[in-house]
């Protein structure tokens, strides 16, 4: 077994290798056969479904604005146009949210030649490989946001658990559905640590689907230009923990290696997340990928000393006959593997899609009442 680090290396050549179709059709043979979800129907229904539901929405929403316009010229009341118009701008915008949904799902379409080129890039870099979609259930802290579905995951051999995959997370909030995609890396700890998110500040663009944002109070600036890659959020009083885990040469990797992903300890899982696929055939990316992995797997033990110095002192207990007497003497030990219930997670904020949205509700709202009161 091993752990990917700084000196890990990646062989890609079987991501851009020009292949035999009869050994992708043998390949594909058995890889069904082990693997039936990558036949699955539902997945191709769901695609031309939505791709119908992204042509007839702008089609109505073209349509309500040609009976507007009719309903203009025929001199009718401003009140009897304002539903109709604010109708119409929600459609338009429900169309260009599933044209969104439909060009991610349909480029994350997989062929048997994709499927073949993954696989033998997995085995060349001693990883496995489940083209899914299965659940993310053991992602407890992702999880628990919503309905979290993993595809492509790869998993090396390695005497840390890591995780890469894409991933699709579909949140409610306030009775509307939102859909995230990306990829990310998940390497596991040995021990809980803060809550602490560092989004990137390069594609920032990618974050507007996002459900939920951290509130700005608990935002720390750091030394340096730091600010001008990440933005650092973590619990109020725990400050100084940040301070402690991002350490300057831990910042300094952050800048020249950990690009375009958000960075985020929970519990007991570090993530490295992208907008974007993380498991692709891009040689650069996977490059990227391992670069950023690599990076921080080499300060994981240092921030794995870490202890909650907020929390009461756990003694140590004293075994043998004379245990009792000898426990009243006991110094205290330091809580390990445990984090105060203020700093397990940060606190949220409805992201600028979900505020969008309840934005484009209110004004329907409006314009209801508006035609209802002040029609002749």
């Amino acid at each position: 077994m091993r752990t990917i680090d700084s000196t890990t290396s990646l062989h890609t050549a079987a991501l851009t290798d020009r292949v035999k179709r009869g050994n992708v059709r043998k390949f594909y043979r058995t890889f069904a056969t082990r693997y039936p979800s990558v036949r699955n129907p539902l997945m191709l229904m769901r695609r031309v479904c939505m791709f119908i539901g992204t042509g007839c929405v702008p089609i109505g929403a073209l349509a309500l604005a040609y009976g507007i316009t009719e309903v203009v010229s025929e001199g009718a009341p401003v009140a009897d146009v304002v539903a109709p118009v604010v109708v119409g701008a929600l459609l338009l915008s429900v169309g260009i949210m599933m044209a969104r949904f439909f060009v991610r799902t349909f480029k994350r379409r997989d062929t048997p030649k994709r499927h073949y080129r993954l696989a033998r890039f997995a085995t060349a870099n001693g990883l496995s490989y489940l083209p899914g979609p299965v659940s993310g259930k053991h992602l407890k802290p992702w999880a628990s946001r919503g309905v979290l579905t993993l595809t492509r995951v790869m998993r090396p051999a390695s005497e840390r658990a890591i995780e890469f995959a894409n991933y699709e997370l579909r949140v409610d909030t306030l009775g509307s559905s939102n859909a995230q995609f990306g990829g990310f890396c998940a390497v596991r700890l040995s021990t809980p640590l803060p809550h602490i998110l560092l989004r990137a500040q390069a594609g920032k663009a990618g974050k507007f689907a996002l459900a939920a944002l951290p509130d700005s109070a608990q935002r720390l600036s750091l030394e340096g230009d730091f600010d001008d890659h990440f933005t650092l959020y973590c619990p109020e009083e725990y400050e100084r923990d940040a301070l402690y885990l991002f350490t300057p040469d831990v910042m300094a990797r952050l800048i020249d290696r950990v690009r375009g992903f958000d960075v985020e300890i929970i519990d007991d899982w570090l993530l490295l997340v992208s907008s974007r696929d993380v498991v692709t055939l891009d040689p650069e990316s996977w490059q990227g990928l391992y670069d950023a992995v690599g990076a921080l797997s080499d300060k994981i033990g240092r921030w794995e000393r870490w202890r909650d110095d907020r929390l009461p002192a756990v003694p140590r207990v004293a075994t043998g006959p004379d245990a009792g007497a000898v426990a009243v003497g006991l110094k205290p030990a330091a809580s390990a593997g445990r984090v105060a219930r203020r700093g397990r997670r940060l606190r949220m904020r409805l992201g600028a899609g979900e505020r969008i949205g309840l934005i484009a509700l209110g004004l329907l709202l409006v314009g209801g009442v508006v035609s209802l009161f002040y029609s002749p």
